[in-house]
């Protein structure tokens, strides 16, 4: 009897092990070239490392290679797990001096992540106010 529950607990163990690999997390190393907006957040021109969490949501933790600059974890719009990436790449997208990070394709688990596009600033109209036509009394 002791030798079954050694032999469930081993089974239950590896069984464990074996999902925990299945959710392993992918990770990519980049450069960005100039500095890049990813949702709402702005990277500085510098080398990155990636790495693509699945562990109950998809989210990316972002760090610098030398560990000196802001990290962040993103959180993708939209995720393609049946992505066909032959190598893992970062897209970029520029509009008009600005640039910004668009997708994340991770080439070993073939899956593709989409970021939000910043949000457009919008510049509030002012104006004087009209002039108001009073009626006087002399």
């Amino acid at each position: 009897m002791k030798f079954a529950k050694k032999m469930s607990f081993l089974l239950s163990l590896v069984g464990a092990m074996t999902l925990s690999a299945h959710a392993q997390d992918a990770q990519a190393k980049f450069t960005l070239p100039y500095d890049a907006r990813i949702g709402e957040a702005v990277l500085p021109a510098d080398e990155y490392t990636m790495t693509l969490s699945l562990d109950g949501i998809t989210k990316v933790m972002i760090a610098p290679v030398d560990r000196k600059g802001p990290a962040m974890i993103v959180l993708p719009m939209t995720t393609d797990s049946y992505a066909s990436c032959k190598t893992t790449s970062v897209s970029m997208q520029r509009e008009g001096a600005d640039w910004s990070v668009v997708s994340v394709c991770f080439a070993e688990p073939q899956i593709a992540l989409q970021f939000s596009a910043p949000m457009e600033k919008t510049n509030l109209a002012s104006a004087a106010p009209a002039p108001v036509a009073t009626a006087g009394s002399r």
